[in-house]
């Protein structure tokens, strides 16, 4: 069943995940004051593609007969009027919360659809599932903490009000396998991959002096630099997790800002942009890796107010990195079980762990990009981002390459209210737009009926190294969750 469902998805590019590169961040603690660029940024909702080689390939399975049809969306409207002087990044997000509100009720009926198609089990026969193998190959969760871990995936489970169910159960044990090995604080370096803190500490060297030898030479940075290495250095060889890491990195922040006065100007202004990212530089956190950016919009939205502290800390506690990846995997598992899921196959579940390590609905808009391509007559980046993100994972307003070609697809609709609905790509809303139901009513027409969703192939350039050291693809990491999901017991 799996490997079958495997096979049938390649071809198409998601966007990467990008995991923290602990020896980016490592080049960031040695020069202190000047940020190296931690570009990379976890599960994330801001897709980083530097370094990354995409290539797409546009096969026949593209047309194969899709599953169940979008339902009828709701008339759009524009968000004509915004508070004076707002910025552009305010009046994005004020778009977005208006699409949202106005979307909710159709959203609201995926939920039942969900529930269809799981298989509800009791909280005492889902505590003896999880545990019949959890700590068994691949998994390997420590006997003696296999309570503690399948309480903890059950009471996320409970706390997002989701059905304890075996697809999620299963689905959140291989997450946690997969990103952590059971760690409610990982391992900042796999040994398995040939690496430890002395090796990354020395390529972070090496890459910093090669790429700002010049800012080095700058009176006081060497003398500060040296001072530094020979306090922090020691520190960070002593490290093993990354929690670990994020402590001795605030301690040098603390330092750097008292030292801030003593460094020339055109250095302070750099500085000061790094330290933001040296205070967080550990950017997916917890047993399920979630991108810290991610965890404070899903927590936000669950209505549970966090100060950036007290949620860090909350993630690395064995419940609470459990808790806030199921927040940010409930969206994608609801939705696609609700328009992929059929009794007997589990194939949908694939969708939904794939777009946890790329990022919310990759899949679904991969499919909307390749409507839009048919269309347009146009070619585009097969990455299932329909904008433009920043580094903090925020829409911007410059026009897309999607954006232009839906544009060109469907010259009835307006810039703006492409804009309000591509602005909800990462929420299950985008699929009940008036433009969504356009193009996917266009394309079936003109090209044939599409899958709802497909996944697909990215290779990483060398400039792409991970946490691990490891060049991650897309079919790698399919290759990795097919394994974990063979090997829950389904009908145990």
């Amino acid at each position: 069943m799996w490997a079958h469902a495997s096979r049938s998805y390649t071809g198409i590019v998601p966007r990467p995940k990008t995991c923290i590169r602990i020896w980016r961040a490592v080049s960031i603690l040695l020069l202190v004051v000047l940020p190296v660029g931690l570009r990379a940024e976890g599960p994330s909702v801001a897709a980083d593609r530097e370094g990354t080689h995409a290539v797409a390939n546009l096969q026949e399975e593209r047309r194969v007969n899709c599953l169940p049809q979008p339902s009828p969306g709701l008339k759009s409207k524009s968000l004509k009027q915004l508070p004076h002087g707002a910025s552009s990044e305010q009046a994005l997000v004020m778009q977005r919360e208006a699409e949202l509100r106005r979307l909710d009720r159709a959203v609201s009926g995926e939920t039942a659809k969900m529930r269809a198609v799981v298989r509800v089990i009791d909280r005492d026969r889902a505590s003896w599932w999880l545990a019949s193998f959890v700590s068994s190959k691949p998994f390997q969760c420590p006997p003696a903490r296999r309570s503690e871990w399948t309480d903890a995936i059950i009471g996320a489970v409970e706390r997002n009000e989701l059905p304890v169910c075996k697809e999620l159960l299963g689905l959140v044990a291989c997450l946690v396998a997969i990103e952590s090995g059971f760690h409610a604080d990982p391992l900042a370096v796999d040994p398995a991959g040939g690496q430890d803190m002395s090796k990354l500490l020395q390529r972070a060297e090496e890459e910093l002096r090669a790429k700002y030898g010049a800012f080095l030479s700058i009176p006081p940075i060497p003398a500060m630099s040296e001072r530094y290495k020979q306090e922090y250095v020691p520190l960070l060889l002593a490290c093993r997790t990354e929690g670990e890491i994020e402590k001795v990195a605030d301690r040098i922040a603390q330092e750097v800002r008292k030292d801030m006065a003593s460094v020339p100007d055109v250095v302070k202004r750099v500085a000061d942009k790094g330290l933001a990212r040296l205070t967080s530089v550990v950017r997916t956190k917890g047993s399920m890796q979630l991108n810290f950016n991610r965890a404070r919009q899903v927590m936000t939205e669950r209505g549970e107010q966090f100060t950036d502290q007290e949620l860090s800390d909350y993630m690395y506690t064995t419940a609470g990195g459990v808790d806030v990846g199921v927040a940010a995997l409930k969206s994608t598992f609801v939705q696609y079980a609700a328009e992929c899921g059929n009794s007997g196959d589990l194939a949908w579940l694939f969708f939904v762990g794939m777009d946890y390590h790329y990022g919310p609905f990759t899949s679904r808009n991969v499919v909307e990009q390749l409507r839009i391509c048919d269309l347009s007559g146009r070619n585009l980046q097969l990455d299932g981002d329909l904008l433009h993100y920043g580094e903090e994972g925020k829409p911007s307003e410059k026009p897309s390459e999607t954006l232009n070609a839906a544009l060109a697809a469907l010259p009835g609709f307006g810039r703006t209210t492409v804009m309000d609905a591509f602005l909800l790509e990462k929420d299950p809303h985008y699929r009940y737009t008036d433009l969504h139901r356009e193009l996917a009513k266009a394309h079936a027409k003109s090209f044939g009926k599409t899958p709802f969703a497909l996944l697909g192939d990215l290779r990483m350039g060398h400039d792409a190294q991970i946490k691990h050291g490891v060049l991650w693809k897309t079919r790698a990491y399919l290759k990795k969750l097919d394994r974990y999901l063979n090997s829950v017991p389904w009908d145990r």
